[in-house]
C-alpha cells in the first residue's frame, strides 16, 4: 500500500485530533494531580482515567477535584457533569492558588491559540495591536498560572504555520522563555514547563538543552515535509524521532461513546456518522 492509499485509508478511520488524545494522555501517570483546561484539553486525561489511571486526580479551575464525569466529558470548567460526583467541590483561589502555585500539580493539559519555538504559548489575541487586534481568542483565565506552578505542561493545538510561530503576536504564558535555561535562571518561574505540543499532523517536544522544539513523531498520514511546511519556523528533528501507532479500539470507543458524545471536540461524528 502506497503513503497516499494509507493516508486516504487512516483518515477513514481517525479524526487527527482523536490521534492527538491518544499520544496526549500517555503523559499521564496513575495517581497524578492532573489539571484540565478547557476544549480538547478536557479529554486526555479522562481518556487516561478510564483506561491506565484510574486513580487519577483531575482538578478543574472552577473548583471540582477528583471526579468521574457522567455521560459525557464537561463543556468547560463548572460543568454540573464534574461537579456531581467530585471528591470535593472548592473554589478557584484553592485550586490555582494553593494547589497549582505549591507545586501540587503533576501535571497540566492546556490548548492554544499560538506556540512559539520555545513552547511559550498565546491564548489572548491575533495581530500586533492589543487594542484593536486582528481577532480576540479565549484569553488567558488560568493558562498563566497553570504554566507557571504546574511540575509540567502538554498542550494540544492545531498545527499551521500562523499557529506554531516562531514569534507569538501576544504571549499569554511562559514556556521555556528565551531558550535554554532562562525560565528559572532568568524570570524566576517555577514549574518544569512544557513536556509537549500534540498537534493534528505531529508530536513536538523540546531539547533537553536548547529547550527549542523538535519533531518527536509524525502521524502516519503526515509527512516530515508536511509539518515542517506548516511550521513557522525550522524546525529540527529530535533524537529518537518515531511514527506514531494509530489509536487503540478501546481508546476510540471511549473517546466516542463515553467522552466525546457528540464529535464536538475531535469531530469524528461530522466525519463518520
Amino acid at each position: 500500500m502506497d503513503s497516499a492509499t494509507n493516508r486516504k485509508d487512516l483518515l477513514k478511520l481517525y479524526t487527527p485530533m482523536e490521534f492527538a488524545c491518544s499520544v496526549a494522555y500517555k503523559y499521564c501517570k496513575d495517581g497524578a494531580n492532573v489539571f484540565c483546561g478547557v476544549g480538547l484539553s478536557l479529554l486526555p486525561a479522562q481518556l487516561a482515567q478510564k483506561t491506565f489511571a484510574p486513580d487519577v486526580s483531575i482538578i478543574y479551575e472552577g473548583g471540582s477535584i477528583g471526579s468521574v464525569a457522567v455521560g459525557r466529558i464537561p463543556w468547560g470548567i463548572d460543568d454540573t457533569v464534574i461537579q456531581v460526583n467530585a471528591e470535593c467541590q472548592t473554589d478557584v483561589l484553592s485550586t490555582l492558588g494553593w494547589l497549582v502555585q505549591t507545586g501540587r500539580v503533576h501535571l497540566t493539559y492546556l490548548g492554544a491559540a499560538q506556540c512559539d519555538r520555545y513552547g511559550n504559548l498565546n491564548t489572548t489575541l491575533y495581530g500586533d495591536d492589543y487594542t484593536r487586534p486582528a481577532a480576540r481568542v479565549s484569553g488567558s483565565g488560568g493558562g498563566h498560572d497553570l504554566a507557571v506552578g504546574s511540575q509540567n505542561f502538554v498542550v494540544i493545538m492545531n498545527h499551521r504555520e500562523d499557529r506554531i510561530v516562531d514569534k507569538l503576536d501576544y504571549q499569554t504564558s511562559p514556556g521555556f522563555c528565551d531558550g535554554g535555561t532562562s525560565r528559572w535562571d532568568k524570570w524566576g518561574l517555577s514549574g518544569g514547563g512544557p513536556l509537549a505540543i500534540c498537534t493534528d499532523l505531529a508530536v513536538l517536544t523540546p531539547n533537553p538543552v536548547t529547550r527549542e522544539l523538535e519533531i518527536a513523531a509524525i502521524y502516519p498520514f503526515t509527512t516530515l515535509e508536511e509539518v515542517k511546511e506548516r511550521t513557522g519556523f525550522p524546525i529540527r528533528i529530535a533524537a529518537g524521532f518515531k511514527i506514531v501507532e494509530p489509536p487503540t479500539a478501546e481508546e476510540i470507543k471511549i473517546l466516542r461513546e463515553q467522552l466525546d458524545v457528540t464529535g464536538d471536540f475531535t469531530g469524528w461524528k461530522k466525519l463518520f456518522a
